[in-house]
């Protein structure tokens, strides 16, 4: 009889997994606590009032975007080169936060101005304020640190305290429709709480200290997260910006049945985020193509199989998760089922792959051309779009996005064979 006792203990003591079973958590928190409100929400508010919801987050989403500047990408991956090296750790770390301030006080600037003259979020001005908060709350946390230090379980703990209390107070403040404004505040809540506590993480179990921000840092810090700034704001512009084109293109009705069928779809592959997260310092450190391709192989038969059911009991789902009042959505989540066996794939040779092992303009450009696209399609049709119209956009942008992304793969592999020819 073959021992394998070993063989797991070296598994359960490998860094990887460890990082990987934090992240697994992490997102599992950040997916199951928010899934507790779900069917509570759907069923208080009703479609139109979650749809100002949805609409709200996905700015909050846009604004984050600005505040984080890459730096989720680029500083994780400084932080693993020079992990060993605590001053420059400590360089890093002050000149992001003195940063990131300055981009929070923009964020906010563009965030009063839209709502003074799109009249469609003037009309909600309220939430969109309380839940700027949530802006704030991603800002303070340094996720970025413990990504690039390969060390995730106080991340984890955090999570689960904030998440954990937002989910509590959303039973005990929100219990008729007028209450819809209330639930941005109370995220914002989570979020502040979550990146205060991350923060006081950073200091003390990693010894962090604050350093004067250096001018020469602050360039070579936004000089090399740019690329990763231009890459996510485009993502943003195809990821969030579908259920705010829906709200502003068809109403808030829309927007929240859209965007219920979206967030089931972001259930589906959520699973895959945190080992895409995991994979990527460890990638950029070690170059172990074997292991990638192994997960590779496996993360796409369990995206296959998710999918075949998702889209075999879409109609089940939205019933059980938001109510009958969301019934339209169950057709847009079997469009998105065909979009998840792209996006999948995508995602995983993406950062993990093509950033780590140094063809960052793969993972990055690809994005950036696919929606551009995706924007221009969405502002030519904008006058006949209907839900279904944009998830097939979506799945457009994101074949584009994969076929790119699959060409430089191949490249990269072609480079690889090379240099091992040239040993």
């Amino acid at each position: 009889m073959i021992d394998t006792s070993g063989k797991y203990q070296r598994l359960f003591k490998n860094q990887l997994f460890k990082n990987f079973v934090s992240l697994f958590s992490l997102q599992g928190v950040n997916l199951f606590l928010p899934f507790l409100t779900l069917p509570y929400l759907g069923r208080v508010l009703g479609a139109e009032k979650y749809g100002v919801v949805l609409m709200v987050y996905a700015v909050m989403q846009y604004l984050f975007v600005l505040c984080d500047y890459g730096f989720n990408l680029s500083a994780t991956k400084d932080i693993s080169i020079f992990r060993d090296d605590k001053q420059k750790i400590n360089r890093i770390f002050s000149n992001i936060y003195s940063i990131k301030l300055v981009l929070a006080i923009l964020a906010f600037i563009v965030l009063y101005v839209c709502l003074l003259t799109i009249s469609e979020l003037g009309e909600h001005k309220l939430p969109y304020l309380l839940g700027f908060g949530i802006v704030i709350g991603q800002v303070l946390n340094p996720i970025w640190l413990f990504q690039g230090m390969e060390n995730m379980k106080y991340m984890t703990r955090v999570n689960v305290i904030a998440k954990g209390l937002f989910t509590a107070l959303i039973f005990v403040f929100i219990t008729v429709e007028a209450d819809y404004y209330k639930v941005p505040m109370l995220y914002s809540i989570g979020f502040i709480i979550g990146g205060i506590f991350s923060m006081y993480y950073a200091f003390k179990h990693f010894r962090i200290k604050w350093v004067k921000p250096d001018l020469p840092e602050v360039k070579r810090l936004i000089s090399n997260s740019t690329q990763y700034f231009f890459s996510r704001s485009a993502a943003a512009l195809y990821t969030s910006s579908n259920t705010f084109v829906a709200g502003i293109a068809l109403g808030n009705y829309f927007a929240g049945i859209f965007g219920a069928a979206e967030k089931l779809f972001m259930a589906m592959v959520a699973v895959y985020a945190p080992l895409g997260d995991a994979l990527y310092p460890y990638m950029a450190k070690n170059r172990n193509l074997k292991l990638f391709k192994k997960i590779l192989f496996y993360v796409i038969v369990a995206n296959t199989i998710i999918v075949a059911l998702a889209y075999i009991f879409s109609d089940f789902l939205v019933a059980l998760v938001f109510g009958p009042d969301f019934e339209l959505s169950a057709n847009v989540l079997r469009l998105f089922c065909f979009l998840a066996l792209i996006f999948v794939p995508t995602v995983m040779i993406g950062y993990p792959y093509l950033g780590a092992l140094g063809k960052e303009k793969y993972a990055n450009y690809s994005v950036v051309f696919a929606s551009l696209l995706h924007v221009l399609l969405l502002i030519v049709f904008f006058k006949y779009l209907t839900m279904n119209r944009i998830v097939f956009l979506l799945i457009i942008t994101q074949t584009i996005v994969f076929s790119i992304r699959l060409l430089g793969s191949i490249k990269l592999r072609k480079e690889i064979k090379q240099e091992k020819g040239q040993i």
